[in-house]
């Protein structure tokens, strides 16, 4: 009696785990940073280039008619490069990282489109390294900030299969403005990438 109530308990959690599991998804994607630009004025040349890549792992906690919630977990990884040529050359390379989990909402209007909208909070740290050469000088800054960030953005899933989709994204992390560098407060990316259903 002990042994099938314990084998009964244990598939009911098993069967329970892949209940769950089936309403998880995790995606991978690859964009470009912004703001990217490229300035001429007063005989100074700038340009700036950004690409980022995010690992997002979301389970769903509540299903209706009109939609999905789920708990997600974004990681953002950036890389950011800004060259000044001027009366001396200054290149800066910023790494970011951010971390943000939050909840999703996502409604599918098709049977393979889904539209979904996603806010969350938790960290930014921002990482950067200057070189200045000029006027008989060689100088070199590493610095690190880690502050509060706001995460929110939406995009759209097209699922090719049951288990795999093709999904696109922008999303903006808010810190407080002028950390992570001179682009002030917002921090977007514009992002696209696979999705994996299971």
């Amino acid at each position: 009696m002990k042994s099938a109530l314990i084998r009964m308990i244990l598939a009911s959690a098993l069967f329970a785990g892949v209940a769950v599991a089936q309403n998880s998804d995790l995606a991978l994607l690859l964009g470009a940073a912004g703001p990217i630009s490229s300035t001429i004025a007063n005989g100074i040349v700038s340009d700036s280039v950004g690409v980022g890549f995010q690992i997002n792992y979301a389970a769903q906690l509540h299903e209706t008619k009109a939609g999905q919630l789920y708990l997600e977990l974004p990681l953002m990884l950036a890389k950011q490069v800004k060259s000044t040529v001027g009366q001396g050359v200054s290149d800066s390379v910023k790494g970011s990282i951010f971390f943000t989990p939050g909840v999703r909402w996502r409604f599918t209007p098709q049977k393979r489109v889904s539209f979904y909208a996603a806010a969350g909070a938790g960290v930014g740290s921002f990482g950067t390294t200057t070189l200045f050469f000029g006027h008989g000088v060689v100088s070199t800054n590493i610095g690190r900030t880690t502050t509060a960030a706001l995460g929110f953005g939406g995009g759209i899933d097209f699922r090719l299969t049951r288990l795999l989709s093709l999904r696109a994204e922008g999303r903006d992390f808010v810190t407080l403005s002028g950390l992570g560098g001179s682009e002030g407060r917002n921090h977007a990316f514009f992002m696209a990438g696979i999705g994996f259903h299971f």
